[in-house]
């Protein structure tokens, strides 16, 4: 019966994460298909940039659920099962980067493995996210918070498991795994950071409620 339990909550977790808020959000609200725009891909960064703040804000809260719920659900109903958890998360940012409703295509998954990790482990989040929210404040690069703050959130663990605070080996394991899969995803920004060439952030002002053009360095 937990062997079934337990398949029925990964499969949940996938098309949970499949959901596409940001092709959603933006085809709804806009009338913008948003995988024709900037990165091409169903992200915040990218509907930040696209149609603007109030449309990004909706997306990310969606976006970090999306990774929340299922791995949450499955830590409730089977926590004994410390790795069903775990595939639920992977399987939760699975479905976001490659959603069988858009054709398997989605965003780089930095909000929904967050949000699976936070259900999971969540101080490792809140010490990334201060991380990368500090880099982009001070250098408006996402791509650099989004790669300072998995980083951030990957030694926290380590440091934690090994406190013995909270922290399991198939927790580091997970952040390890998106760690990996996030430096992956923005191998072509890394080039153009090292070039000179990655896009910043506008300043806040000209992003909240505008909508501006799509972005190519956009998640």
């Amino acid at each position: 019966m937990q062997i079934v339990l337990a398949g029925a909550l990964i499969v949940g977790a996938y098309l949970f994460g499949a959901v596409p808020v940001g092709w959603l959000v933006c085809r709804v609200g806009f009338g913008v298909n948003i995988f024709d725009h900037g990165s091409g891909r169903a992200g915040a960064t990218n509907v930040l940039r696209t149609v603007g703040g109030g449309a990004a804000g909706i997306v990310l809260l969606g976006d970090v659920l999306k990774g929340l719920v299922p791995a949450l659900a499955a830590r409730v109903v089977l926590g004994d099962l410390q790795l069903v958890p775990i595939l639920a998360a992977l399987a939760a940012a699975a479905g976001h980067n490659w959603s069988l409703f858009t054709r398997m295509r989605g965003g780089r998954g930095v909000a929904t493995s967050a949000g699976s990790v936070a259900a999971l482990a969540p101080l490792t989040v809140l010490i990334g996210l201060l991380i990368g929210v500090t880099v982009v404040a001070v250098f408006r690069y996402v791509s650099l918070g989004s790669l300072m703050g998995a980083l951030g959130s990957l030694v926290s663990g380590i440091v934690l498991y090994a406190l013995g605070w909270g922290v399991t080996g198939f927790h580091v394991s997970l952040i390890a795994i998106f760690t990996l899969f996030l430096v992956s995803q923005h191998i072509d920004n890394v080039q153009r950071l090292f070039a000179g060439k990655e896009r910043r952030l506008a300043p806040w002002p000209e992003l909240i409620g505008n909508r501006g053009p799509g972005d190519q360095n956009s998640n």
